[in-house]
């Protein structure tokens, strides 16, 4: 693979990554990643990471008021990329009216193919829909039910909306 050097015009585009992790690991990845290999465009890739708390506190004001931030600030990106099963990325999904990229959760150290996917909807997946009919009084696939209802993307029991005119 060639390597190539690319040096920012006057004009170049500025993109802003946002990371939101409890670790600092992942935005200091990426920020190396951009500074050892620059964008073959000549974009200026800067990445952000407002807080990482390092472990969850949901007992602290301060902890939990960074966390709202920090779903907030990615509701207003132009393009959400989500892990699965991110009460972060659903909560963002929502408030921004976004249909995120979904990064699927590896299995016995093995990468998904496609490792990632472009949600089928805006609505965050409920993780603990009813599975049960109560006119036939039995358990029931609560997924094929109607045409608007579907399971997510990221948790095959989970459930979300989605509008069924969508070229999904």
């Amino acid at each position: 693979m060639q390597d190539y050097v690319v040096n920012p015009s006057e004009n170049a585009k500025l993109k802003a990554v946002l990371v939101t992790s409890l670790l600092s690991g992942y935005s200091e990845d990426l920020r190396n990643m951009y500074w050892e290999h620059p964008t073959m465009t000549g974009e200026v890739v800067g990445v952000y990471q407002p807080s990482h708390e390092e472990f969850q506190q949901t007992e602290k004001q301060m902890h939990n008021r960074k966390a709202w931030a920090e779903m907030y600030l990615l509701s207003l990106t132009d393009v959400l990329v989500t892990s699965a099963w991110s009460t972060f990325g659903y909560v963002a999904q929502g408030l921004g009216g976004l249909r995120p990229w979904i990064l699927y959760k590896t299995e016995n150290d093995t990468v998904p193919d496609p490792p990632c996917h472009r949600a089928m909807s805006m609505e965050p997946c409920f993780h603990a829909p009813p599975f049960y009919d109560c006119k036939a009084k039995k358990g029931i696939d609560t997924g094929i039910l109607v045409p608007h209802v579907r399971h997510c993307e990221d948790i095959s029991w989970g459930l979300k909306v989605v509008d069924d005119h969508d070229d999904l």
